[in-house]
């Protein structure tokens, strides 16, 4: 086994620590349609982020499906394979649209939701899309989820979707764990992947084994794991390549702290 906490083998032992712990998986999709009160009284949500990286994405989807997990992966216009899409849907997963249209329009909210509708179209040709999530650029002075907060914006219904992945859920009820930044602690590495309005988080972990020993002692009665495929490794030369990348964009971001402010949603502001 390969020692470090982003790897295929760490990932499957957090899986099974799910599994110990009596966990039932949801999707996104599952969660905004299903009402509150008819919702498990323990359950997981796993979400990936493909910002690259689609055959480390389609090796975590097989292991997953392997177990009977649904999952929801975010597919960038970048990572978009008619084939992957079709293959991850076969393996009974969710696949949403991971959008920058706003910070690809530089802030301007009519043709970020030009291109918004035609990149739902193209993915919608191909899988069925539900849900939504933004893709938070850290260079970026602009946070995608504004097309959606700025005043006259359109609601998710106009485009048939349940909702955002950051935006439509109760983070008071449901706690929230991201590995951006090599780390599973919330803090400044985190520029944008945060969650948006109330929030509240009574447990917090920097190791995949901590969090993967929190899982199996059931201490969080719900919860939504955010995975990214890039980041889990398969192999030494894989890791390594990875640890650096991860090292590089952090020294970024904690220099962007430094000369900016984080950049938040006008719904929070």
């Amino acid at each position: 086994m390969i020692a470090d906490g982003f790897t295929t083998e760490a990932y499957v032992d957090l899986l099974d620590a799910a599994d110990d712990g009596g966990y039932e998986f949801l999707t996104v999709a599952d969660y905004l349609a299903t009402p509150a009160e008819d919702r498990p009284a323990r359950f997981l949500l796993l979400r990936h982020d493909v910002d690259r990286k689609v055959r480390n994405a389609a090796r975590m989807a097989r292991i997953e499906a392997d177990r009977g997990i649904e999952a929801t992966y975010y597919v960038r216009t970048g990572t978009f394979d008619p084939g992957f899409v079709r293959t991850l849907e076969s393996l009974g997963h969710e696949v949403g649209y991971h959008y920058e249209d706003y910070v690809r329009a530089d802030g301007d909210l009519g043709e970020a939701h030009d291109r918004f509708a035609r990149h739902l179209h193209l993915f919608r040709r191909y899988c069925d899309v539900e849900t939504v999530c933004m893709h938070g650029n850290p260079l970026s002075p602009h946070d995608n989820r504004d097309m959606w907060t700025a005043p006259d914006a359109p609601a998710f219904g106009a485009y048939d979707l349940l909702g955002e992945a950051y935006l439509s859920m109760d983070f008071v009820d449901v706690t929230y764990f991201s590995d951006t930044g090599r780390t599973w602690r919330d803090g400044a590495l985190k520029i944008k992947d945060h969650t948006v309005g109330d929030s509240a988080k009574a447990v917090s972990v920097g190791e995949t084994a901590e969090l993967a020993a929190l899982l199996r002692e059931g201490a969080v009665d719900r919860g939504c794991l955010l995975v990214h495929p890039e980041r889990w490794a398969d192999s030494v030369p894989e890791l390594l390549v990875e640890r650096t990348k991860d090292g590089a964009i952090n020294a970024v971001k904690r220099g962007l702290r430094l000369v900016r402010p984080p950049a938040t949603p006008s719904s929070t502001s």
